[in-house]
């Protein structure tokens, strides 16, 4: 065993090995090493591989929102998540959730996702979900280990909580993998596609969580003309999940809103009548759905709204 092996506390947890840290200058050192004794396997996974993350932990943020859908009226929703990943955020409402001491989800559910609540009380009851539709360039199929075990990879080393999340939301999206339909290919391009597999649904939600940050911002305006063009045929709501200056560049940020702040994400709501949208700022969110910042008061038409 390569002596790297025991400095990184996520490697060491799932091989029950013992950590042992060391110096910056030592650890550089035995990095390098690694690199040299394993360098065509490296390059070999480097040139199939990218970055990709699937971080639960977000749906902290996603629940509430679409919860304020509920609110609304929208008794069930399709759902499709451009840039999905594994799918895992597809579950929302299989997840247990402590927001600041309210608790959601079904008694026993794991993982249990838990949040620091700042400003108001979200809502937190869901609309039924009848279609989980993922798009993605590269999508992680859950039964597939190597697979799973990049999405790990990928994640920070010293956070163990991150892998616990990860893993059993795994667990959870395999035993319930024949409800989730999944497109291989580009969140602007194959949009459409997507959303067809959803056909039924009675209100489409395109979900775009920390995915349209890595388009350029040109390709962040297709995808959001992508989006008006399927509210122009049937009923859509747009839920996103990005940096405020993304969410500017996705036209979705309304007037007054603050486009420079990176120490958080916005949840920001787009619903569609015609050719009209109005885009409503719900509040912002630590990027791993560590805090939720809830802002937003009940939708118009919602019970007691205006109250």
């Amino acid at each position: 065993m390569h002596p790297l092996a025991t400095r990184y506390p996520s490697v060491c947890a799932r091989r029950g090995i013992e950590l042992r840290t060391t110096s910056d200058e030592v650890l550089q050192g035995e990095f390098a090493s690694f690199c040299h004794e394993f360098r065509d396997g490296i390059a070999q996974r480097c040139a199939v591989r990218a970055t990709q993350t699937n971080e639960v932990g977000r749906c902290a943020a996603i629940r509430p929102a679409l919860a304020w859908l509920a609110l609304g009226g929208h008794r069930s929703i399709g759902l499709l998540d451009a840039g999905c990943s594994a799918g895992l955020n597809l579950f929302v409402d299989a997840y247990g959730y402590n927001l600041g001491g309210h608790v959601a989800g079904s008694p026993g559910a794991v993982p249990m996702l838990t949040s620091e609540l700042r400003g108001a009380v979200p809502p937190l009851e869901l609309p039924a979900i009848t279609h989980r539709v993922g798009l993605d360039l590269s999508p992680i199929d859950v039964a597939d280990d190597d697979g799973v075990a990049w999405l790990l990879a990928c994640l920070w080393p010293d956070d163990l909580d991150r892998f616990e999340r990860l893993a059993a939301a795994v667990d959870v999206v395999r035993a319930r993998r024949d409800e989730l339909r999944i497109v291989r290919g580009d969140m602007v391009d194959a949009l459409g596609e997507a959303a067809s597999l959803a056909e039924g649904a009675e209100q489409l939600v395109v979900l775009d969580c920390w995915s349209t940050a890595y388009l350029p911002p040109a390709r962040r305006g297709a995808f959001a003309d992508g989006v008006a063009s399927l509210a122009s045929h049937r009923p859509v709501s747009w839920v996103t999940l990005e940096f405020p200056t993304v969410a500017r560049d996705l036209g979705v940020l309304p007037d007054g809103a603050d486009p420079t702040r990176s120490d958080a994400s916005v949840v920001c709501i787009t619903e569609f009548d015609g050719a009209a949208r109005r885009s409503t700022v719900l509040g912002h969110t630590h990027h791993h759905g560590a805090w939720l910042d809830w802002a937003a008061a009940a939708p118009p038409g919602a019970p007691g709204a205006g109250l």
